[in-house]
């Protein structure tokens, strides 16, 4: 039998890495837990096995059912030809079966021997359970044959396919670069439960131009490409974000379809790649209901998290992979991109400047025109042929962010393919004059931080009575400024918000530019490892047991015995210095002395506890 003497035996020799990578992996009860046997107990909890137990795939849940229906240790080679043989595994083979054993013992759930590996007992005795809880039995965990293969999507399907995939993953980078725009211009709240609040997901919906539900799955495909994360409980871009904004539109798409790949699982990897030229979809969940027969529902929303981004990226389109995808899935992503590329449009670096101050590009712009771009001018719509419109408060805007109306002139002129119309550089004229016209300092006195001052008395006065500007309780000054408690910086970034023609300045009057901080820096907090803490804690309860380890490892080793009825090898020393071993079914401990039944000699057995050499499991008959 392989019981908790075994386990308690196998934790006590693993080393502390080992031990731990193991227990990471398990759920378990960790009070009440003083040494191994207390953990062993807990690992084989049923509750604990449950939990152990309910995501494994068929192919793992059948290789423990045939370990347990072999009442002993079996072989990788053993254990690939009786899963061989059953309708559900047919398709384990001799070199997938060591994988197989080293991942059941890692999971502590089979105990390694010398030419294999034996199940314990109590997960055999867990799976007799599952019945009475709506789960499958032993036998139908093997003899469920898989739902049957799919067919290949056809060459007439595949070409419309690819068309609309090509679509969305176009759609998708562009949504991805609005939402880092947006968050530049200002960061969502993340909720302490996880997710966004409500005006944070409209806010983002309108700048995507995307439905609200789309707007969880764009923050994911950005937040798996490290391009956005939440610092001091704000969704922000990294420091990545900005040179993926500036690469071409196939790179951009690449490093989102690369980050979705990674993302994956090992086991959803695997089963994608099977299916890299089939339909998806309802066949999909199908598949995923019968491979994980303990945890349908879980499994099915696993699965269905990364096919729905999958959709949205362009790897599939109606559940059916594009070539792309069938490429990403078996290739990588570089050959992914290379499909990809082949079915985007063409960037084009000219626009058309209208005298209605628009600016609109015939194609998708070429990322270094479309930044700058954006500096200058508003986004109208953004699709393959985008509209941006000029205003004094965005030309402002790019002022304030250190263009000069002649560095503008020029960038549009090179731009263009209409030349530059009267009315655009009326605008941009204008707002060169009236930039500055409002000056931000730092100031000192009781209370006070910043001044504002303009040679304006009215403008002063509009900016003194406006409620949006209230929260910086501006208050007059006999010199004729507005003063505030609040920094420079912040009354400066609140007056442009307010678009109005801002400036700061340093200690000298000299026109300074701020650089807004809007990247996101997290700090990954450093949690408890628990599992470490507990190992920690029953080797040093060793340690501090000094000689008496022995002793008491032997203890209770026996008690263990003695509680499961379990027959084990008891190893006592001679009054002639030979070591005997006897096979014991041990019934009690005391007086110093161990009582058993000797289950070879058929007699009751005494034996001296301090003759007592070593006691080890009793091999699997």
């Amino acid at each position: 039998m392989t019981t908790t003497l075994a386990l308690a035996a196998r934790l006590r020799e693993l080393d502390d890495a080992a031990l731990v990578a193991a227990l990471h992996r398990r759920t378990y009860r960790r009070t009440g837990t003083g040494d191994f046997f207390d953990l062993a107990d807990a690992l084989l909890d049923a509750d604990s096995l449950q939990r152990a137990l309910t995501p494994l795939d068929r192919t793992h849940l059948g290789a423990l059912v045939v370990l347990g229906r072999a009442g002993a240790p079996l072989s990788a080679a053993e254990l690939a030809a009786r899963l061989a043989a059953e309708p559900a595994t047919s398709g384990v083979d001799g070199a997938a079966a060591p994988g197989l054993l080293d991942d059941l013992a890692h999971l502590l759930l089979v105990h390694p021997t010398e030419d294999g590996a034996a199940v314990y007992d109590a997960v055999t005795a867990q799976f007799g359970s599952w019945p009475s809880a709506g789960l499958p039995s032993a036998a139908e965990l093997l003899t469920a044959p898989p739902p049957p293969a799919l067919a290949p999507v056809p060459d007439t399907e595949s070409r419309f396919t690819d068309r609309l995939a090509a679509e969305r993953a176009f759609e998708a980078v562009t949504a991805v670069s609005e939402l880092l725009a947006e968050l530049t211009r200002e960061g969502a709240r993340r909720l302490q439960k996880g997710g966004l609040a409500l005006p944070a997901v409209k806010r983002l919906a309108e700048a995507l131009s995307v439905e609200a539900d789309l707007v969880p799955v764009a923050l994911s495909a950005a937040e798996r490409a490290v391009l956005v994360a939440v610092d001091d409980g704000m969704w922000l871009p990294t420091d990545d974000a900005a040179a993926w904004t500036h690469s071409p539109t196939p790179d951009r798409w690449r490093a989102l379809a690369a980050a979705w790949l990674d993302a994956l699982p090992a086991d959803v990897r695997a089963l994608l790649a099977l299916r890299s030229r089939a339909a998806w979809g309802e066949s999909l969940r199908e598949h995923v209901a019968w491979l994980y027969p303990a945890a349908v529902e879980e499994a099915q929303r696993r699965v269905d998290a990364h096919t729905r981004l999958a959709e949205w990226l362009g790897v599939t389109a109606h559940q059916a992979p594009s070539s792309a995808g069938t490429a990403l899935v078996e290739d990588g992503a570089d050959a992914a991109t290379a499909v990809m590329t082949a079915l985007f449009p063409a960037e084009v670096d000219r626009v058309y400047l209208q005298h209605d101050l628009t600016i609109v590009s015939p194609g998708p712009l070429a990322p270094e025109i479309e930044s700058r771009l954006r500096g200058i001018a508003e986004v109208e719509s953004r699709a393959l042929a985008s509209t941006f419109r000029l205003s004094a408060a965005s030309v402002d805007r790019a002022l304030t962010a250190g263009e000069t109306a002649e560095g503008i002139r020029e960038f549009l002129t090179a731009i263009s393919l209409t030349g530059l119309p009267q009315p655009l550089d009326y605008v941009i004229a204008d707002a060169a004059e009236r930039h500055g016209r409002v000056r931000v300092h730092d100031a000192e006195g009781e209370g006070v931080r910043s001044a504002v001052r303009s040679a304006d008395p009215t403008l002063l006065r509009s900016i003194q009575v406006d409620q949006a500007l209230g929260s910086l309780r501006l208050s007059p000054t006999r010199e004729g400024e507005l003063v505030s408690r609040y920094p420079r910086d912040v009354v400066f970034w609140a007056l442009s918000d307010a678009r109005y023609p801002v400036v700061a300045e340093d200690a000298d009057g000299r026109e300074v530019t701020l650089q807004r901080q809007r990247v996101a820096h997290p700090h990954a907090a450093e949690a408890a490892d628990r599992d470490a803490e507990l190992v920690a804690r029953l080797r040093q309860a060793e340690s501090e047991a000094g000689e008496d380890t022995g002793e008491r490892w032997l203890a209770r080793q026996l008690d263990t015995a003695v509680k499961a009825r379990q027959t084990v090898i008891v190893e006592v020393a001679m009054p002639d210095g030979t070591v005997v071993d006897y096979l014991l079914e041990p019934t009690g401990v005391g007086g110093g002395r161990l009582r058993g039944r000797d289950r070879a000699a058929d007699i009751e057995r005494t034996l001296p506890l301090s003759s007592i050499q070593g006691v080890r499991p009793a091999p699997a008959s």
